[in-house]
């Protein structure tokens, strides 16, 4: 049987609450496969598993050369870091011993990051995307961006298992959530306004791992905001299924994991008018589209909902899953990446 080597970041040894979601994505691949009984060996780039961000890369180089030559398909599972400073090393080592490489790019900012970029930063983002046998991005828009750099390029979006079979159909009890990390980026602030606005008949829930000064559980309880602290990852879907509607009026996202756990019960989102969402959230279909660092729409998004309008959305909600399936997906990259399963 052809061999695997994949190189992406493990779970967090030391705090299994702040796992982020690239994490969960490379776990959920290697559950995949080896229920697919696919032979595989990991090298693992999460810094937080080494003493600091400079072991962490010469660890993970040094393994890399060590293992590259065992192996018949490399892929490189990669965050922006690893691109830029694991990437060359993977295509150089692919050079010297003729091997399949394929990198798979997590997140949906690489074409800012690739616009943002002085000129050597530029040169080793299109060296790598260049040399790679086949790319892999998360998002349609960045296909679409650097299709010109190389023809061999598919979407492999977010993905996830449906872990738990929602029963349909949902009713609408006014109880609302965010779950995510806890900083003003993700609209923590439009959600503080709004939690004062609601009525008593709503409620809202936020989750998450602090991650500013600025929040902490003393100010969420001052502005009766109910915080009810970090989740660890599995737990993610049952909690969301005790709520009707999740809420992410976050200011930069790629595809959100959240929102597909959200799909894969039958649960509308409301969320914020950006690329990658809007490549998931039909607007008054499966979900709510609204402008970032707008709390009023927000308040009024939620307070459009009725029960007649929940049940079109959670309908549409559970058929979206389908797009995020992660067994449909990991099998359609191993067909890509010429591993038959």
């Amino acid at each position: 049987m052809k061999k695997l080597l994949l190189i992406g970041p493990l779970s967090n040894k030391h705090d299994a609450t702040n796992t982020g979601g690239v994490t969960i994505l490379f776990e959920l691949l290697l559950l995949e496969l080896k229920q697919k009984r696919i032979e595989y060996d990991v090298i693992d780039t999460l810094k937080d598993n080494y003493p600091n961000p400079a072991i962490a890369f010469f660890s993970s180089s040094l393994q890399l050369i060590k293992k590259f030559k065992n192996y018949d398909y490399i892929s490189l599972q990669a965050s922006n870091n690893s691109l830029l400073f694991l990437g060359p090393l993977v295509v150089l080592l692919s050079k010297i011993h003729k091997k399949h490489i394929s990198m798979r790019k997590f997140a949906g900012n690489l074409d800012d990051i690739y616009e943002k970029s002085n000129f050597l930063k530029k040169l080793i983002i299109k060296y790598v995307l260049k040399n790679m046998d086949i790319n892999f991005f998360e998002t349609k828009y960045l296909i679409k961006y650097f299709y010109q750099m190389n023809d061999k390029i598919y979407w492999f979006p977010n993905v996830r298992q449906q872990l738990v079979v929602p029963q349909i159909p949902r009713t609408f009890n006014k109880r609302f959530v965010y779950i995510g990390t806890i900083n003003q980026e993700k609209g923590i602030d439009e959600i503080i306004f709004i939690a004062k606005k609601l009525t008593s008949d709503y409620t809202l829930d936020i989750y998450g791992p602090i991650r500013e000064s600025r929040y902490s559980k003393k100010i969420f309880s001052d502005q009766n905001v109910n915080y009810k602290g970090p989740l660890a990852p599995d737990t993610v879907t049952n909690v969301l299924n005790t709520y009707d509607v999740l809420i992410l009026p976050s200011y930069r996202e790629g595809y959100p994991g959240v929102i597909i756990e959200a799909f894969s019960l039958g649960m509308p989102v409301i969320a914020t008018r950006l690329k990658g969402i809007m490549e998931m959230i039909t607007h008054n279909v499966n979900g709510l589209l609204i402008d970032t660092k707008d709390s009023h729409q927000l308040l009024s998004a939620i307070e459009s909902i009725n029960n007649q309008s929940y049940f079109d959305l959670s309908t549409n909600a559970l058929s979206s899953f389908s797009n995020f399936n992660s067994e449909e997906q990991t099998n359609l990259f191993l067909k890509r990446i010429g591993i038959g399963i």
